[in-house]
């Protein structure tokens, strides 16, 4: 989730920006995508963003924050389930 104080087009940018600093600590990127109904809403596929001082954010971005926050636990579980076969290893020593 994004929050900015710029122009609307800017807001795919700052989430992509974002990308090169989590991939750097190796993180994981688990963007909703058009995984639900909701996310064609919100017309971004990169993740939900709020514009600053644009007042409380509405229905639709409050149900795009919450199908992203259910779909990064939904990866992390998937992760968590692969790892625990052993058939990944994620660099962790033991």
């Amino acid at each position: 989730m994004a929050f900015h104080r710029g122009r609307p087009a800017r807001t795919e940018s700052t989430l992509l920006a974002l990308n090169h600093v989590f991939t750097h600590w190796g993180g994981i990127i688990a963007r909703p995508g058009y995984t639900d109904p909701i996310q064609f809403g919100t017309g971004n596929p990169y993740g939900v963003h709020h514009r600053a001082g644009s007042g409380m954010p509405g229905d639709i971005t409050l149900q795009a924050a919450r199908h992203q926050a259910t779909r990064a636990g939904e990866v992390a579980a998937a992760l968590k389930a692969v790892r625990a076969t052993g058939h990944i290893d994620d660099g962790a020593q033991a």
